[in-house]
């Protein structure tokens, strides 16, 4: 786990508060790209899977990196479509944790291609209130 320290990303000025400390591992460069988040439903129905992965990889080969939270279904998808080396994912729990354990290779593969970033330290597990949290 590298915390970013002394690292402003512009991207999180909107916020109404901003993170006390960013976590991350990963290539902090894909932040620099413009980056399009691409969250949603646990359950696609095929289309919707269909839909999302054409997206994001249409999206990511004009120069989008795609953002998302790593979850089963449509964010998995998202990662998926954008090719690893071009997303960011957004984790409710600390780095070191591989939530949900059906993603474990997904997220393993953004950590050493992509950037795993969270607001929590290593061995903080996800709860209701940090999916809505960052």
């Amino acid at each position: 786990m590298t915390k970013i320290l002394d690292f402003h990303i512009k991207k999180l000025d909107s916020l109404k508060k901003y993170p006390d400390e960013i976590f991350f591992r990963g290539d902090v460069k894909l932040l620099n790209k413009p980056s399009i988040s691409i969250v949603g439903t646990r359950r696609p129905i095929n289309y919707t899977k269909q839909l999302c992965y054409e997206l994001s990889s249409k999206l990511s080969q004009r120069g989008f990196c795609i953002v998302s939270g790593g979850a089963m279904g449509v964010d998995a998808i998202a990662h998926q479509g954008a090719g690893f080396d071009n997303t960011i994912c957004v984790l409710a729990n600390g780095l070191n944790i591989k939530y949900p354990k059906v993603n474990k290779n997904i997220l393993n593969s953004i950590e050493k291609q992509g950037l795993l970033l969270s607001t929590y330290k290593d061995d903080f597990k996800a709860t209701r209130y940090t999916f809505v949290h960052f």
